[in-house]
């Protein structure tokens, strides 16, 4: 158990604050090897050291692209019917 001055209370050693890094060299993470381009997730403290030494950063999530649906005339499409030609 850890204390703390916040809050008075006794923290508990098992709560660790995980992130999630993007690696941006190849190197060794929760003893493991990890290559560039990966996405792992790191104690703050382990975290921060990596970040320290250029070796990776924050990993933030790109929001998903919401799916319209693109048919055209149908009941269930998001888009005006087409307007077709008159006859002459």
């Amino acid at each position: 158990m850890v204390l703390t001055t916040e809050n008075g209370g006794v923290k508990n050693p098992t709560s660790i604050k995980m992130n999630k890094y993007l690696i941006l060299r190849d190197t060794i993470a929760n003893s493991k090897r990890v290559s560039v381009g990966d996405i792992v997730e790191l104690d703050a403290a382990q975290g921060f050291d990596l970040v320290a030494n250029k070796k990776a950063e924050l990993y933030k999530e790109k929001p998903k692209a919401k799916k319209a649906n693109r048919s055209v005339g149908l009941k269930k499409s998001e888009t005006k019917a087409v307007k077709k030609r008159a006859k002459k």
